[in-house]
């Protein structure tokens, strides 16, 4: 029964980086960042985010004045997305039995 169980998960993961693979790729960055929050939620440590956000920033970042020049403005915002929910995924009562 674990095996099964680990066995939908990964294939669970593997959907998800192909749904973010095309969202990147074909999507708008609003829907992009819209899943991947959502993703962020449901996988108990969705690390593949930052991974994202390294190749959102190589395939379209620029450096912006409004973002005062930093090179990797997705890169980062996900990093922090992944602390955040890091965290407060331990203050939340729906993920206590879960990890």
């Amino acid at each position: 029964m674990n095996q099964e169980l680990f066995k939908k998960q990964n294939i669970i993961r593997v959907l998800s980086a192909i749904i973010m693979f095309l969202c990147i790729i074909y999507g708008y960055w609003w829907v992009t960042w819209s899943i991947a929050i959502i993703f962020l939620f449901y996988f108990s440590i969705y690390y593949e985010i930052i991974l994202w956000g390294i190749m959102y920033d190589s395939l379209y970042g620029i450096s912006l004045s409004q973002f005062y020049n930093i090179k990797l403005p997705f890169t980062i915002a996900c990093f922090f997305l992944f602390i955040i929910a890091y965290f407060l995924r331990k203050r939340l009562i729906i993920y206590n039995d879960a990890n």
